[in-house]
């Protein structure tokens, strides 16, 4: 069912209430354009990856779970949009779902849209719970209503801790690494309690957290933030610059970083631009595999160190210094 056809059922009127009177539909020629763009923003893609996680036990191999991120409930279509995804998950059966921040733009439409966000999110069905992080915008708009709502909808918000969960009698650790953006990123904080030798999938909202928890050694990471890069060209990816220290590559798709692997989700909202060209959104839907060595790279790379969180270290810049020039002695006159 179309987003369209989810605002018009009444079956989800709930989730239109607060709808605003409907906009006039385009001149007669432009609306197949119109129809174009609508399905490049609303039409959901179902991408099943098998997920390699470094040290998973065998006890956890096959275990089915969800993402989905960078909800962007800005508008009634977005919650629509929202509530489709919903009810995709539960057709897979997850036996976790994962949610990784952005949830709304700014307090404005979080205040608006809260509530129906909440009701929807707690349709969400699995065997051993929802786990969430906060995103840049979360922060922004009030971590403290959000996480408050995620909550109550039945997720787990992990701010910087972890969780064991217990399966097939064995620990799986989920790790939720807060905010790098808003500088609320404790890496060491989040992985309290978690040995070096432990699996782990750790939540992380932007790709470039690895950069600061390498050495913590993840399983795996997952990551949303980008939106996909918005426009994506085959055998290229996407021409706008790049937001990420660690590169375009890892705005989306499952890609290694060092010796563990990263999964970008491309999100299911907008922001600012609502356009997507060739980057649908997205839902994650993982089957979580030990991680084979013969995929890492041969080449031996060094032990890498954690580098400074932003606002930890202040760094200073070096003044350029021109090269002495060599003194010339003077020629004295001679005195007749």
């Amino acid at each position: 069912m179309s987003t369209a056809e989810l605002i018009a059922d009444p079956v989800h009127s709930k989730h239109a209430e607060h709808a605003r009177p409907r906009k006039r539909r385009p001149p007669l020629a432009l609306r197949p354009l119109h129809k174009i763009w609508r399905r490049t923003i609303d039409q959901l893609d179902v991408t099943r990856i098998d997920l390699p996680v470094r040290g998973l036990a065998d006890a956890h191999r096959n275990l089915v779970a969800c993402q989905i991120s960078d909800f962007h409930v800005d508008r009634d279509e977005d919650l629509a949009r929202l509530y489709a995804a919903v009810e995709a998950i539960n057709r897979e059966r997850p036996d976790l779902v994962f949610l990784t921040g952005d949830y709304f733009s700014g307090p404005d439409t979080m205040q608006r849209f809260l509530d129906p966000f909440r009701e929807t999110l707690s349709r969400l069905k699995t065997a051993y719970g929802v786990l969430a992080i906060l995103g840049n915008h979360d922060h922004w708009s009030s971590a403290e209503k959000i996480t408050a709502a995620l909550e109550a909808a039945g997720a787990e918000v992990l701010a910087n801790r972890n969780r064991r969960i217990r399966i097939n009698e064995r620990d799986l650790i989920v790790v939720g690494i807060d905010d790098l953006w808003s500088r609320h990123a404790e890496p060491a904080r989040a992985f309290a309690g978690v040995e070096p030798g432990e699996s782990s999938i750790v939540l992380a909202h932007n790709p470039d957290t690895a950069l600061y928890a390498r050495h913590l050694h993840p399983g795996v990471m997952l990551s949303g933030h980008t939106h996909g890069g918005v426009v994506r060209i085959p055998y290229y990816g996407s021409p706008l610059k790049s937001i990420l220290r660690i590169g375009k590559r890892f705005y989306s798709g499952l890609n290694q970083f060092e010796d563990f692997f990263i999964y970008t989700n491309r999100g299911l909202g907008t922001f600012w631009l609502r356009i997507r060209i060739n980057c649908r959104p997205e839902i994650s839907r993982f089957r979580l595999m030990p991680l084979d060595p013969a995929l890492i790279n041969s080449a031996k790379t060094t032990e890498a160190a954690p580098e400074a969180l932003p606002g930890e270290v202040r760094r200073r810049r070096l003044r350029r210094t021109k090269p002495a020039r060599p003194k010339i002695p003077r020629r004295r006159r001679k005195t007749r």
